[in-house]
């Protein structure tokens, strides 16, 4: 792990700034956003997901380290990785002895089976990531939770109070990184009040909720059960964590940037006033960090609205892409991200050098070969179009797109829906699609657990299609290569071949020209000096909260007002917090 003693720009990225083993004081947090939820079978705020890790504990979970090593899981609640049987169908994991819950009882196998158990009661508890239920569902008995079914779950088996086995329906070499995701935290079934158990749930990680107030304070206190002898992941160095929400993002920056927060928790980067500040000023850019998130901002090609179902079509908007254009649009190379040519953001061992549709020399599309495609797709004259996006950064990069591919002819209309809704049933409806004839549409993505199969599969596979709403394979592609490509990796347990069979995915899509990548996304974060233990963890692109602690000889005074008078009545803009997936 490398360690920084002095802050300087970006040092919180892949490396700890102001290393220090000091416990105590208050981590005072900040958000404009409320929780999601604290039921960890409900949350999938990324950065609810970081607040999780300071309450529960999970089988699995991703280390305290701010390199390449952060993205493998490690054991947490479980003394090992998985144990893999039947050909990559069944995973055992034994759990650690002495973990206790806030309240001393003790943490069992059946808490975890039980917490499993939940994630299908979806009529109830919906919110959170569901990638368990098809691989741990029987399709001919679907099982609809504890709630209506309380004799379980027949593919998750206890044998005894450490040990848990899952019976997987397919292999999934990626199972350990489910066993990070907040859902599978042990939940007692004596504890458990259905959809209201967020308003008091059992902690598992060295802190407890001492007191919520939605839209305004999260208070957190020492578990007096954790024993830090169990927990090889979490440092637990402040008494408290104290988090302020509500506020407008510009009264937030203000506040984190004079000193009465230590960061903005939530991650959706410091906005356009206080960039301009921090990026002025040496000293306080010598306190932020400009991460890449993990996230890919990219457009959308739909095959199934005219005339974008021929390839040619669809390969003369990647030519004709201005991607300096699009990038300044996303808010330039610090604050908007690294140019993308390919979906894979660099972070993953699958990433490849890939160019399938070069913009020329100076990444202002290469105009004669889009031109030639729409020749040979018969539309040399252009056309028509629609571009689907919502206000804010993704309206801006529908202009500048609607200016690239003006140049060969395609005449494109803006059309804003509504932000609530955006990914469920504005894009991620295939009808909504079909009737508002959004041939292109601006979106991002971001996985839910780092690996070239969490990053792609929703966005490609065509078991992933969901007619309903809330699709994310937005193209609707359904080939039977690519699918048995991805069957194949999830057989595959060398990470080597993995990477190979993936980068052919990978190809493949590009081929097809659906997607069209922007920009690998980075945002702009500010970290007060008194913080110690401050990075960014690569597997969620935010500051690492549960293993930061503070250093009380350097830091200003608290503020006198308290949060109830700084807040007033106003509310939490959730508009553009990201979730996984």
């Amino acid at each position: 792990m490398r360690i920084r003693t002095s802050a300087g720009w970006n040092a919180g990225v892949g490396a700890v700034v102001n290393p220090s083993g000091t416990r105590g004081g208050t981590l005072r947090l900040a958000s404009s956003a409320d929780l999601d939820s604290l039921d960890p079978a409900r949350t999938y705020y990324v950065w609810v997901w970081l607040l999780q890790r300071m309450l529960n504990r999970t089988l699995m979970a991703y280390p305290t380290d701010p390199g390449p090593a952060g993205l493998s899981p490690v054991p947490d609640l479980a003394e090992a990785p998985g144990e893999i049987g039947d050909n990559g169908r069944m995973w055992t994991y034994r759990l650690r002895p002495g973990v206790r819950y806030d309240d001393g009882t003790p943490v069992t196998a059946a808490d975890i089976r039980y917490a499993v158990q939940r994630v299908f009661a979806q009529d109830l508890l919906a919110g959170g990531p569901t990638h368990l239920i098809p691989l741990l569902a029987d399709p001919a008995r679907p099982y609809p939770g504890p709630y209506l079914d309380p004799d379980g779950l027949a593919s998750v088996r206890t044998p005894d109070a450490r040990t848990i086995v899952f019976h997987l329906r397919t292999p999934f070499a990626d199972f350990d990184h489910l066993m990070t995701q907040p859902c599978v935290a042990p939940v007692p079934r004596a504890a458990d009040t259905g959809a209201r158990y967020g308003e008091n749930p059992r902690c598992s990680g060295p802190y407890r909720i001492a007191e919520y107030r939605p839209g305004a304070r999260l208070r957190l206190t020492r578990n007096p059960h954790w024993d830090s002898a169990t927990d090889p992941v979490r440092p637990a160095l402040p008494d408290e964590v104290d988090l302020t929400m509500g506020m407008g993002v510009d009264e937030l920056d203000d506040r984190v940037l004079a000193g009465e927060f230590d960061i903005n928790a939530e991650g959706r980067g410091i906005q356009h006033t206080a960039q301009r500040r921090i990026l002025a000023d040496p000293v306080l850019r010598s306190n932020a960090d400009n991460p890449a998130t993990g996230f890919l901002q990219y457009v959308a090609i739909q095959p199934q609205v005219r005339p974008f179902g021929d390839v040619r079509v669809r390969r003369a908007v990647q030519y004709a892409a201005d991607k300096i254009l699009l990038q300044e649009a996303r808010g330039g190379p610090v604050t908007g991200g690294d140019i993308a040519t390919t979906p894979f953001p660099p972070r993953l061992s699958a990433h490849q050098n890939l160019d399938r549709y070069p913009s020329g020399s100076d990444l202002r599309g290469d105009l004669d070969a889009a031109r030639a495609e729409l020749v040979a797709a018969g539309l040399g004259a252009g056309f028509d179009a629609v571009v689907g996006t919502q206000r804010g950064k993704f309206h801006l990069v529908a202009e500048a797109l609607a200016e690239s591919v003006a140049r060969i002819g395609i005449r494109l209309s803006i059309v804003d829906l509504p932000v609530a809704g955006y990914f469920t049933v504005g894009l991620g409806l295939p009808a909504t699609v079909r009737h508002r004839s959004l041939g292109l549409a601006v979106t991002d993505w971001g996985a839910d657990f780092p690996t070239a199969y969490g990053f792609l599969a929703p966005l490609v596979d065509g078991r992933h299609i969901k007619p309903h709403g809330g699709n994310w394979n937005l193209a609707e592609i359904d080939d039977p290569g690519i699918n048995g490509l991805i069957d194949r990796t999830l057989y595959t347990t060398d990470q080597h071949e993995r990477d190979v069979l993936w980068r052919e995915v990978e190809r493949r899509v590009m081929d097809l020209a659906v997607i069209l990548p922007l920009v690998h996304d980075k945002t702009l974060h500010y970290r007060n000096p008194w913080v110690s233990n401050a990075f960014v963890h690569p597997a969620f692109g935010l500051y690492d909260v549960q293993a930061m602690g503070v250093l009380d000889s350097s830091r200003s005074p608290l503020p006198e007002q308290t949060p109830a008078e700084h807040l007033g009545n106003r509310q939490p803009a959730k508009d553009e917090v990201r979730e996984r997936g």
